[in-house]
């Protein structure tokens, strides 16, 4: 594997090093690390800079940050495709500056005709189900966007014709996936040189079939894509391959409301989605949670019951897998009865000093768990990005096509991968025809008096979950500032599996932690676990757990502020200008 042995962030450095500062004094100083900013009107936070400028200039131009998200999203979908993309899925959450809220279902449907094999496959023309995105990026657009959609979208159609460089992540994803793209002929001619060769990073990938389906978009706001050229190129590819996906799925393919939960945590509310999101087992974590003074215990006592109090609300998937009773989900009495069975360790002292050690500059590419190994094959690729406008409206989308390069499937002419629905990628989800997988992608918004005070989400597969959990937890309970509560290190429960019933079952006394070498547990954390009983397993690559994506609002100095995870590539920026006044 060809790794790149410079320092990753130091790239970022040097391609987006115009850093835009404020005019208005604030509270938190910008200190000129690219993963933070800090803005009096509005902000952006995303897993690729590119995607993060789009979104940026939208705001600069007036937009709000519906039409910032909007921007964003689609130039995700071109700049990293091993992980999100229009032939995808993803979930939605808005609160607009009325203070309401409404959230949109763009997961993935499995086809009416669909009949499960006799052996399942983890990618191929059989897993694709109806895509999402595009539907739900368009009610968005229809229902709170502000400019033109050509003008939203100009930055994704223009890096798909004239190409952008590929960063060091995105070119190790592409080669671990070199095979499957051979197989493909879509692969082939989009993604690889002369048919074979793989983009490094640095080259300039061009994507001409993409800019030609994404103008398609613009032009006729999606409707192509579900009811017209797209669509039938689409059912054309799915009937010479086996695929299920037929125009009557596409054409009666809809992104419905979202249902949203909210609950009250030591005085702020947590507003996320429940099933199929993931949302509401970060409610049940929450509020179990909520049973102790975290903010008196030192950071080993605080991970153990962090850990058991996930691994508690990751079991109810099993009993409460469609959460269709709200009530229980954000039932208080039922975390007290959770909480009584958690194990308090008597640990007196904890010498643990992450917060603020981690020097970004020292991310090397080839200590990154780009692939999402450390979990398991093709564990988490998924992205998450967040956008605030001045006027206080702030959207949070979590965006996927699953395990790397999804299904692993291009239609040739069209561009784009299919996200992997059915088959063994999901085999745990409900595959009944019109049924949409559960999944952990869990938006989250949280206020306080009625503001907003922090906008998050984060990518990583079922870390979804223990990523969130952890910063709201570190910057309300603990009191970190947003950059070191999504720096800190983290924990993940461990699962385990029954010999005698096979049924998995997530252990409390039993946990991953992050020792990576920057920000990660020291050593004496993991002796100090292991004396109270926890089984302590560890990682050392950086973005194993969780890339979270933040935005804070400080209603004092009307700041925000925002950060992106740096164990990734992303970056976080704020305009400079804007139409509000203060």
């Amino acid at each position: 594997m060809r790794l790149l042995k410079t320092a990753l962030i130091f790239f970022i450095f040097i391609c987006f090093s115009c850093k835009k500062s404020n005019e208005r004094s604030t509270l938190i100083v910008d200190d000129g690390d690219p993963q933070f900013a800090t803005s009096v009107n509005g902000m952006v936070a995303a897993a690729q800079p590119l995607a993060t400028q789009a979104g940026l200039e939208i705001l600069e131009a007036g937009g709000n940050a519906a039409d910032a998200a909007l921007a964003t999203a689609f130039v995700l979908s071109v700049v990293e495709p091993t992980m999100n993309g229009i032939g995808g899925r993803n979930l939605i959450l808005v609160r607009k500056k009325d203070g309401s809220f409404q959230g949109y279902n763009g997961m993935t449907e499995v086809p009416i005709n669909y009949t499960p094999p006799e052996i399942a496959v983890n990618s191929g023309h059989k897993t694709i189900a109806t895509p999402g995105v595009v539907a739900s990026l368009m009610r968005l657009y229809k229902e709170h966007g502000s400019l033109p959609l050509p003008q939203i979208m100009e930055a994704s159609i223009k890096y798909a014709t004239e190409g952008f460089e590929i960063l060091p992540g995105e070119a190790i994803r592409h080669e671990i996936a070199h095979k499957a793209m051979l197989s493909d002929p879509g692969f082939r001619g989009q993604m690889l040189k002369n048919d074979s060769i793989l983009y490094e990073s640095g080259e300039i990938l061009k994507q001409p079939d993409l800019a030609n389906t994404l103008q398609r978009i613009s032009n006729t706001k999606g409707n192509d894509f579900y009811k017209g050229e797209i669509a039938q190129k689409i059912v054309t590819d799915m009937e010479a391959n086996g695929g299920y996906v037929s125009l009557e799925d596409l054409k009666n393919y809809e992104a419905p409301d979202m249902r949203y939960v909210t609950t009250d945590y030591r005085g702020y509310q947590i507003h996320t989605m429940p099933a199929p999101s993931g949302g509401g087992l970060l409610i049940k974590t929450l509020n179990i949670l909520e049973n102790f003074d975290l903010s008196e215990m030192n950071d080993n006592q605080w991970a153990a019951i962090m850990n058991q109090a996930l691994a508690l609300s990751i079991n109810t998937m099993e009993t409460d897998y469609k959460e269709a009773d709200l009530e229980l989900v954000t039932s208080k009495s039922w975390a007290k009865a959770q909480a009584a069975s958690i194990t308090i360790p008597k640990i007196e002292t904890s010498t643990t000093s992450f917060l603020n050690s981690h020097d970004s500059t020292k991310l090397l590419a080839d200590n990154t768990d780009w692939s999402g190994n450390s979990w398991g094959k093709d564990s988490h690729h998924t992205t998450h990005f967040v956008t605030a406008d001045c006027q206080g409206m702030v959207v949070s989308i979590t965006q996927t096509v699953g395990p790397l390069f999804g299904s692993k499937v291009i239609t040739p002419g069209l561009g784009f991968v299919y996200a992997s629905t059915m088959g063994t990628y999901l085999s745990n989800s409900d595959q009944a025809p019109g049924s949409r997988p559960r999944t952990t992608i869990a938006p989250t918004i949280v206020t306080k008096d009625g503001k907003t005070v922090m906008v998050l989400g984060a990518a990583g597969g079922l870390r979804i979950l223990s990523g969130i959990a952890q910063t709201i937890s570190r910057h309300i309970d603990k009191k970190s500032e947003i950059k070191d509560a999504v720096a800190a290190p983290r924990i993940h429960p461990e699962m385990v599996v029954n010999k005698e019933t096979g049924k998995r079952k997530f252990d409390g006394m039993q946990f991953s932690a992050e020792f990576t070498p920057n920000n990660g547990w020291a050593a004496n954390d993991s002796l100090n676990w292991k004396q109270a009983g926890f089984n302590v397993k560890s990682i050392t690559r950086y973005g194993a757990f969780a890339r979270v994506h933040a935005v804070t609002f400080n209603p004092e100095t009307n700041t925000w502020t925002g950060v992106a995870d740096p164990d990734w590539e992303g970056t976080a920026e704020g305009p400079k200008k804007s139409d509000c006044e203060f």
